[in-house]
């Protein structure tokens, strides 16, 4: 294996890129009779494992393992993607804390990569020392658990981790020694739609106002006041504010108006349009990320295709809810 450089990195992976699937490919894909025949074209388009008979799901779960496995390898940095694994670790601690009050084991639920051992959150729980977690972890570990036990509020619970996975990435791709810009651009613009999201969700849900602070993230622009005010006040008054914002909010909920699916592709496409400027810089980390984004958007779309396949949806409706590509 040769010395972990970006010049030999971005070589490496920029032959990789020409392997990537087009929206040609995904269109075939989604014209597949049947599950069984969306595996076999996958194989052929490269996705692969040990068992010939593997189904879409063991194929996509394989080809993830690989490309964190190839990531792992190329890198000369692999502490820049910590945001973006920073998911599955508050993933997996929902797992342990949710297997926790149903008597289950956690272990099948757990995703990999994680910065965080599961081991170690499967003790924290099990044996309720939260101390013996990362900082970042310890509080809204403690207190969901708290909400579960006496609760059993799965929702509010969901909804406490999940904002404090986007506020340790915010802090930690908006601190000065963070090198990666477009890292920090991706995930400042994901969670700035993610707390849109959950806005418009604790509007319609007619949600109080101490359950949507402990939802949303401190984002600068809308605020998490303005979106709280907005929220309260209901549906209407949050795509009052986009709307009053401009630009690309102005955008995002006039796709809204047309159906939450709709909204929600327009917002992966608009973080799509940051990872693409990887593709202009030919010496640094970017290529190496857009290259994961180019990655995670293909995998995504074929599990996009295979629910719909799955549950007998048309094609044309499938091809609909498609993300865009990289390529």
């Amino acid at each position: 294996m040769p010395v972990k450089s970006y010049g030999f990195a971005i070589g490496n992976l920029r032959a990789k890129e020409n392997r990537l699937l087009k929206n040609s490919d995904l269109i075939q894909l989604a014209g597949a009779s049947s599950v069984e025949q969306l595996s076999s074209m996958l194989r052929d388009k490269g996705y692969t494992t040990d068992s010939l008979t593997a189904d879409v799901p063991e194929l996509l779960r394989v080809s993830a393992s690989k490309l964190w496995e190839y990531l792992n390898e190329i890198s000369p940095d692999d502490g820049i993607f910590r945001p973006f694994l920073l998911e599955n670790d508050f993933h997996n601690l929902k797992a342990a804390l949710k297997a926790l009050v149903r008597n289950q084991k956690p272990d099948n639920y757990f995703l990999l990569p994680a910065t965080v051992d599961t081991t170690v959150i499967k003790n924290a729980v099990l044996e309720r020392k939260f101390e013996i977690l990362p900082e970042f972890m310890q509080a809204a570990a403690e207190h969901a658990c708290e909400i579960l036990l006496s609760s059993g509020d799965s929702q509010l619970c969901d909804a406490l981790l999940d904002k404090a996975c986007m506020d340790t990435q915010l802090c930690l791709v908006n601190q000065k020694d963070y090198s990666c810009k477009l890292c920090r651009e991706i995930i400042n613009k994901t969670i700035t739609f993610k707390n849109i999201k959950a806005a418009l969700r604790c509007a319609k849900t007619k949600k109080s106002g101490a359950f949507i602070d402990q939802t949303l993230a401190d984002t600068a622009f809308p605020s998490k006041s303005a979106l709280k005010t907005a929220a309260l006040n209901g549906e209407d008054e949050v795509l009052e504010l986009l709307q009053s914002c401009g630009g690309e909010l102005y955008s995002a909920a006039q796709s809204y108006k047309k159906s939450p699916s709709c909204f929600e592709r327009f917002c992966e496409d608009a973080v799509m349009e940051i990872a693409k400027k990887a593709k202009h810089v030919t010496f640094g980390f970017e290529p190496i990320i857009g290259y994961y984004m180019a990655r995670t958007a293909e995998i995504k779309n074929i599990r996009i295709i295979y629910s719909g396949i799955k549950t007998g949806q048309q094609e044309e409706k499938i091809t609909e809810r498609l993300r865009a590509l990289y390529g």
